[in-house]
Protein backbone atom coordinates (compact mmCIF):
# COMPACT_ATOMS: atom_id res chain seq x y z
CA UNK A 1 0.00 0.00 0.00
CA UNK A 2 1.10 3.56 -0.62
CA UNK A 3 1.50 5.91 2.36
CA UNK A 4 -1.77 7.65 1.45
CA UNK A 5 -3.60 4.31 1.30
CA UNK A 6 -2.18 3.36 4.72
CA UNK A 7 -3.38 6.68 6.14
CA UNK A 8 -6.84 6.30 4.59
CA UNK A 9 -7.24 2.70 5.77
CA UNK A 10 -6.24 3.68 9.32
CA UNK A 11 -8.75 6.54 9.43
CA UNK A 12 -11.53 4.33 8.09
CA UNK A 13 -10.79 1.68 10.75
CA UNK A 14 -10.66 4.32 13.49
CA UNK A 15 -13.96 5.88 12.41
CA UNK A 16 -15.60 2.47 12.21
CA UNK A 17 -14.48 1.67 15.74
CA UNK A 18 -15.34 4.98 17.44
CA UNK A 19 -18.13 6.67 15.45
CA UNK A 20 -21.32 6.73 17.49
CA UNK A 21 -19.63 5.59 20.72
CA UNK A 22 -20.16 8.26 23.41
CA UNK A 23 -17.13 9.84 25.04
CA UNK A 24 -16.12 8.01 28.21
CA UNK A 25 -12.88 8.81 30.05
CA UNK A 26 -10.52 5.83 29.92
CA UNK A 27 -12.63 3.85 27.47
CA UNK A 28 -13.63 6.07 24.55
CA UNK A 29 -11.53 9.22 24.66
CA UNK A 30 -8.99 10.99 22.48
CA UNK A 31 -6.01 9.04 23.88
CA UNK A 32 -7.70 5.69 23.18
CA UNK A 33 -8.63 6.85 19.67
CA UNK A 34 -5.09 8.07 18.96
CA UNK A 35 -3.54 4.82 20.26
CA UNK A 36 -5.89 2.74 18.09
CA UNK A 37 -5.15 4.93 15.06
CA UNK A 38 -1.39 4.68 15.57
CA UNK A 39 -1.64 0.89 15.88
CA UNK A 40 -3.50 0.83 12.56
CA UNK A 41 -0.66 2.92 11.12
CA UNK A 42 1.82 0.23 12.19
CA UNK A 43 3.12 1.70 15.45
CA UNK A 44 3.79 -0.57 18.40
CA UNK A 45 1.84 1.30 21.08
CA UNK A 46 1.39 0.06 24.62
CA UNK A 47 -0.71 2.18 26.93
CA UNK A 48 -1.12 -0.48 29.61
CA UNK A 49 1.47 1.35 31.76
CA UNK A 50 -0.99 4.25 31.96
CA UNK A 51 -3.45 2.13 33.93
CA UNK A 52 -7.14 2.86 34.09
CA UNK A 53 -8.78 6.25 34.63
CA UNK A 54 -12.28 7.69 34.62
CA UNK A 55 -11.82 11.48 34.70
CA UNK A 56 -9.66 14.28 33.31
CA UNK A 57 -7.59 14.25 36.50
CA UNK A 58 -7.17 10.49 36.13
CA UNK A 59 -6.13 10.93 32.49
CA UNK A 60 -3.46 13.44 33.52
CA UNK A 61 -2.20 11.00 36.16
CA UNK A 62 -2.09 8.26 33.50
CA UNK A 63 0.12 10.47 31.33
CA UNK A 64 2.47 10.95 34.29
CA UNK A 65 2.52 7.18 34.94
CA UNK A 66 3.73 6.75 31.37
CA UNK A 67 6.64 9.08 32.16
CA UNK A 68 5.42 12.31 30.55
CA UNK A 69 4.07 15.64 31.79
CA UNK A 70 1.74 16.48 28.90
CA UNK A 71 0.12 14.93 25.86
CA UNK A 72 2.54 16.77 23.52
CA UNK A 73 5.46 15.34 25.54
CA UNK A 74 3.96 11.87 25.16
CA UNK A 75 3.58 12.19 21.38
CA UNK A 76 7.16 13.48 21.13
CA UNK A 77 8.24 10.51 23.25
CA UNK A 78 6.66 8.09 20.77
CA UNK A 79 9.10 9.36 18.16
CA UNK A 80 6.55 11.26 16.08
CA UNK A 81 7.88 14.29 14.20
CA UNK A 82 6.37 17.69 14.96
CA UNK A 83 5.27 19.52 11.86
CA UNK A 84 3.69 22.91 11.12
CA UNK A 85 -0.08 22.98 10.73
CA UNK A 86 0.36 23.81 7.03
CA UNK A 87 2.05 20.42 6.42
CA UNK A 88 -0.69 18.23 7.88
CA UNK A 89 -1.68 15.22 5.81
CA UNK A 90 -4.53 12.78 6.17
CA UNK A 91 -4.16 10.82 9.41
CA UNK A 92 -1.61 13.06 11.13
CA UNK A 93 -2.19 13.85 14.81
CA UNK A 94 -2.96 17.25 16.28
CA UNK A 95 -3.32 18.59 19.81
CA UNK A 96 -5.56 21.48 20.82
CA UNK A 97 -7.13 22.78 24.01
CA UNK A 98 -9.60 20.23 25.29
CA UNK A 99 -12.24 20.32 27.96
CA UNK A 100 -11.79 19.59 31.66
CA UNK A 101 -8.30 21.11 31.65
CA UNK A 102 -6.51 18.51 29.54
CA UNK A 103 -5.33 18.81 25.95
CA UNK A 104 -7.23 16.93 23.26
CA UNK A 105 -5.75 14.77 20.50
CA UNK A 106 -7.38 14.71 17.09
CA UNK A 107 -6.75 13.05 13.74
CA UNK A 108 -6.41 15.33 10.73
CA UNK A 109 -9.06 14.46 8.14
CA UNK A 110 -8.45 17.19 5.49
CA UNK A 111 -9.57 20.71 4.62
CA UNK A 112 -9.10 21.91 8.20
CA UNK A 113 -11.30 19.18 9.65
CA UNK A 114 -10.11 17.09 12.56
CA UNK A 115 -11.69 13.89 13.85
CA UNK A 116 -12.18 14.17 17.57
CA UNK A 117 -14.67 14.65 20.35
CA UNK A 118 -16.61 17.91 20.64
CA UNK A 119 -17.80 19.00 24.08
CA UNK A 120 -21.25 19.85 22.68
CA UNK A 121 -21.64 16.39 21.12
CA UNK A 122 -19.91 13.94 23.46
CA UNK A 123 -22.81 11.52 23.09
CA UNK A 124 -22.21 11.25 19.31
CA UNK A 125 -18.69 9.90 19.59
CA UNK A 126 -15.98 10.78 17.11
CA UNK A 127 -17.03 13.66 14.85
CA UNK A 128 -15.41 16.06 12.39
CA UNK A 129 -14.62 19.37 14.07
CA UNK A 130 -13.08 22.58 12.75
CA UNK A 131 -10.16 23.78 14.82
CA UNK A 132 -6.68 25.17 14.58
CA UNK A 133 -4.41 22.89 16.58
CA UNK A 134 -1.68 24.09 18.89
CA UNK A 135 0.68 21.31 17.78
CA UNK A 136 0.84 18.73 14.98
CA UNK A 137 2.75 15.50 14.35
CA UNK A 138 3.36 13.47 11.22
CA UNK A 139 2.49 9.79 11.59
CA UNK A 140 4.62 8.56 8.65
Amino acid sequence: MTPLEIRHTAIEATMARFRGRPFDWGKVDCAKVAAFHLKKMGFKISISKAGSYSSAIGAQRAIVRMGYDTIPDLLDGLGLTRIPYSRLLLGDLVVADGHDGIAAIGIYASNGHVLGFHEDHLDRGLVAVDLKPDFAWSVL
